[in-house]
């Protein structure tokens, strides 16, 4: 076959989201003497496969004298794009951009102005990337650069909690992702984000059918596709409360996506893998998975609200409930600085979950700025909780199962049994218990407040931290470490709990407590 015929195929395995097969038959169209489409299909290639330093030398070697100025911009866009996602280097991808933009034409600047708005987006700065956006429309532009676009300001839109924003625009995403050869995988980051979106505003149930409908796409494609899809249903299938099919959608991807891509999507998924093992209990996996995270130091989005939850729920389950609270309120913060408000309501309503009793304020604010149903029911939990309200705990437990999150909803189950249990309403207090058993099972949870409910003790919040810690063999000084205590403090609460328990050392006491889940 001929070098046309042959850069028309790899186009095609492009489209099919087949990179390897597309790196072949483009460099096989080079040596057939195929000229500057060849060279930047396999580029392409190259660069989504994870082989950015082969993609820049493919492109340093197009000379941009010789090309017109949608040409050098196209070149640019593509130096750049892998130089910010493929090597990870986001000053040197900007000083490509801009060098870029001195030789081209005003009709031909969308590619510099998108991948302005896609660098501001990889430096956590998402208000300077809406900014650089600014004018410019995702289905008017080349796709493969309104697909990123699409991917960018869906994810922006989505963690300010501005919902329609945000799913009108992963629409037109996906649209601009299928109608190029260029850009099919672009339609999984998309995904991705559109879960999000809706994640966070509480329309669970449509999370979860986004995540099956990605899933079942990707099964039409090869490669990394496959279980990018199974990733984004496993997001989604966290946010449910599935935790079972989530540890299993996430356990071969996460390894798989880690292998030639750990720094993209290999680390975009560990963490959410991360934070469905901890929420089941299984500490040692957790912090396994945790470890191995740190040693992949990434220098572009550093998913700081999701990370912290993770962090947050692998302390919680090994017991060091107040330092989990501690990291997500100040990850709330973070988030509300940047104008992430949507998140910044999920990292308060876990810290709620956990027992937290200080944002109702915060929430009430916050319930006028981001939109869908998740933001009122969390203002309602915090306000409940903050007053110990057994009834109105019942009532969310209720509520947050209609809205499709199961672990919020056994969460608050748990409280107002605590809060039934304080009154003396033993009947009250045995039905909810029941009902959380039940949460308990479907979910697969094993979360601080369901183990005060379901292994109930004498204990108070602090006691219980401290003696799971006790559990993990630390010593009183460490503990006072970790939870910013003194050893006095720590070595009164150990006291008072043997004093509950009539237990005689601390080992009695730590063995009183569970163990993790298997």
């Amino acid at each position: 076959p001929d070098e046309k015929l042959r850069t028309r195929a790899a186009q095609g395995a492009v489209w099919l989201a087949d990179l390897a097969l597309a790196e072949r038959l483009s460099e096989a169209a080079l040596r057939a003497g195929g000229g500057l489409e060849a060279e930047l299909i396999r580029a392409h290639a190259l660069s989504w496969l994870g082989r950015g330093d082969e993609a820049e030398a493919a492109l340093a070697r197009i000379d941009p004298s010789v090309l017109q100025s949608d040409g050098r911009a196209r070149v640019g866009f593509l130096r750049s794009s892998n130089m910010l996602w493929s090597r990870g280097d986001p000053a040197t991808a900007k000083a490509v951009i801009e060098e870029a933009a001195e030789n081209v034409s005003a009709q031909h600047r969308a590619y510099i102005d998108t991948f302005r708005a896609v660098y501001w987006f990889a430096v956590d700065e998402p208000e300077a990337a809406l900014c650089a956006s600014s004018g410019l429309a995702v289905d008017d532009m080349p796709a493969v650069v309104g697909a990123e676009l699409a991917w960018v300001l869906t994810t922006v839109y989505a963690e300010a909690g501005l919902t329609p924003e945000a799913v009108s625009t992963a629409e037109y995403g996906y649209l601009t992702a299928t109608r190029s050869f260029d850009a099919p995988h672009m339609m999984f980051n998309i995904a991705d984000s559109h879960v999000s979106a809706l994640v966070l505003a509480g329309r669970v149930t449509e999370a979860v059918d986004v995540g099956a409908r990605i899933r079942r796409q990707a099964a039409d494609f090869t490669g990394t596709a496959r279980p990018l899809g199974a990733a984004v249903a496993g997001r989604a299938a966290i946010a449910a409360g599935d935790l079972r099919s989530a540890c299993a959608l996430l356990q071969d991807s996460v390894t798989a996506l880690c292998a030639k891509h750990s720094l993209g999507w290999g680390y975009r998924y560990l963490i959410p893998r991360i934070e469905a093992l901890a929420m089941r209990g299984h500490l040692d996996e957790a912090t396994a998975d945790l470890a191995l995270l740190e040693q992949m130091p990434r220098p572009f989005r550093q998913l700081d609200h999701e990370q912290s939850r993770a962090r947050a729920w692998v302390a919680a389950a090994g017991g060091a409930v107040s330092e989990g609270i501690n990291m997500l309120l100040s990850a709330a913060r973070r988030a509300s600085a940047k104008g992430q408000f949507a998140a910044e309501v999920l990292c308060l309503q876990t810290a709620i979950q956990f027992g937290c009793r200080r944002s109702a304020p915060r929430l009430q604010e916050l319930a006028t700025r981001v939109d869908g149903p998740r933001v009122q029911l969390v203002a309602r939990l915090a306000e409940a909780l903050r007053d110990m309200d057994a009834v109105a705990l019942a009532q969310l437990s209720e509520e947050f199962e209609l809205m499709g999150d199961l672990v919020a909803s056994a969460d608050a189950a748990a409280h107002a049994t605590l809060g039934y249990r304080r009154a003396g309403m033993r009947g009250s207090a045995l039905s909810c218990a029941t009902r959380v058993s039940e949460l308990a099972e479907r979910t697969g949870a094993c979360t601080p407040a369901l183990l005060g409910v379901l292994e109930p003790l004498p204990l108070t919040v602090r006691e219980r931290e401290i003696a799971t810690l006790i559990g993990q063999g630390m010593s009183s000084r460490r503990i006072a470490e970790r939870l910013h205590l003194s050893v006095r403090t720590v070595e009164s609460h150990t006291y008072r709990a043997m004093s509950k328990t009539g237990t005689t050392s601390r080992n009695e006491l730590a063995a009183l407590l569970p163990h993790q889940r298997a």
